[in-house]
């Protein structure tokens, strides 16, 4: 597999600038205008980039998944966008000697997993209903606007910035950050998925017309 370079120095880039920004808010996130703003621009600037650990977890879902390439490169970019946030926790701080907003993942929540069925049947249904918007409507603005929304019913968009704060900190809590970014990211891509197959299995007007 050759490395996407361009593609994964976009993520950095990007992910660099939209932490740098969210920090600079007070950790108030995509869940605000001026983060989902954000977050448009920084798309439209970094072209092709996710930026969000959700957005590529929804690529990768839908993607082809007996593809190995799909699975590496996709895995690439979440490793630059955690490094990106990196970068913009480190530059932020002043390398740990300012105090910011600190993005702390909860505690490893997949253990408790059967007590958590409505928060995970949630952030399905979300990731259903935002790769429908984002597939459908071809704008940045309208994708950003979505996720702000999304965000107000609790789903966390954050997870680069959870991985970056906890690099920083020298791997404090590393397994319930890595855990839970991984876990969030890949329930939202679930709901992406299960989206994409139901699209699949409704017939569009033509074909319902000639039944």
């Amino acid at each position: 597999m050759e490395m996407d370079w361009k593609g994964n120095m976009a993520e950095l880039g990007g992910a660099f600038m939209l932490s740098w920004v969210v920090i600079g808010m007070g950790g108030s996130g995509i869940g605000t205008l001026i983060g989902a703003a954000t977050l448009a621009v920084a798309w439209m600037a970094f072209s092709g980039a996710h930026l969000l650990p959700v957005v590529t977890w929804c690529h990768m879902m839908t993607g082809d998944l007996a593809d190995q390439d799909n699975w590496m490169n996709n895995g690439m970019r979440l490793v630059f966008q955690a490094l990106g946030a990196l970068a913009a926790v480190l530059l932020m701080t002043e390398a740990g000697s300012v105090d910011t907003p600190t993005f702390v993942a909860p505690e490893m929540w997949v253990a408790d997993m059967g007590d958590m069925m409505w928060p995970v049947i949630t952030a399905i249904a979300a990731g259903a209903i935002w790769w429908q918007i984002h597939t459908r409507c071809d704008s940045e603005w309208v994708s950003a606007l979505g996720l702000m929304a999304i965000a107000g019913v609790g789903i966390h968009l954050d997870g680069a910035n959870w991985m970056g704060s906890m690099l920083a900190d020298g791997g404090t809590q590393v397994a319930d950050v890595v855990v839970d970014w991984i876990m969030n990211g890949l329930v939202f891509g679930l709901g992406a998925l299960l989206g994409m197959k139901i699209d699949e299995m409704i017939p569009d007007g033509d074909d319902a017309s000639a039944e």
